[in-house]
């Protein structure tokens, strides 16, 4: 059911901020994602625990940025949107399970405390699909299969969707399509070969995601 004007503004009236926890391996898309969402071209500011800015060469989103000293309690905040506080997860890799452990300890934290501008929101978890063998990697099921989110709901959010338009162009005009149709065609085909291939493996897992989002175009590098 949609939400109405008034509940709508009865909401903006009891949330200060919106807080996502987005989570990504290096190249995912996470940087594009937010500022898109923020209507932002500049990279987040970033403060600590205490409020205090932090200060990078580099977005803290860049996958060689803040090496050693990355915290998942950092809170990147965009001036274009200061109604969203993001917090920023690396991903999971295999074999190691030290970041799985923090990301589960900080949701669990969010959802003890009392101030619901404290409260974790939302968690966009971003996958790219530029790469069909590691498109969904085995430490990301882990995720989906034991990490209980409660309340808060895990979007899944499938980045640079294009590249799996383009395979399904090239498969069309191999098949004898004229360049036109193949490209309307194409973006259907990609859908069909994600979902039987793909999108299954983690809508199977004990806590799957909420929703789904596939993210082409303008909005993928």
């Amino acid at each position: 059911m949609p939400v109405t004007i008034e509940e709508a503004t009865q909401l903006r009236s009891k949330y200060q901020h919106f807080r996502v926890l987005i989570i990504g391996r290096a190249n995912a898309g996470k940087t594009t994602i937010l500022q898109a969402v923020c209507g932002a071209r500049e990279a987040p500011r970033v403060y600590d625990g205490q409020g205090r800015r932090i200060r990078a060469k580099k977005s803290i989103l860049s996958p060689t940025s803040f090496r050693g000293i990355h915290d998942i309690e950092y809170e990147l905040r965009f001036r274009s949107s200061p109604g969203f506080i993001f917090h920023d997860s690396r991903g999971f890799e295999a074999g190691d399970t030290a970041e799985l452990v923090k990301v589960r300890a900080f949701i669990y934290s969010r959802a003890a405390e009392r101030s619901v501008n404290k409260q974790l929101h939302a968690i966009w978890f971003c996958l790219p699909t530029d790469h069909d063998a590691r498109m969904i990697t085995a430490a990301e099921l882990d995720f989906f299969d034991r990490c209980d989110t409660g309340k808060v709901p895990v979007i899944a959010v499938f980045t640079k969707f294009d590249s799996l338009d383009g395979k399904a162009y090239q498969e069309l005009r191999c098949e004898g399509f004229k360049h036109s149709e193949a490209q309307q065609r194409a973006p259907r085909r990609a859908d069909e070969h994600f979902e039987r291939d793909h999108l299954g493996r983690i809508l199977g897992q004990r806590y799957p995601p909420k929703k789904e989002l596939r993210v082409r175009s303008k909005y993928s590098h």
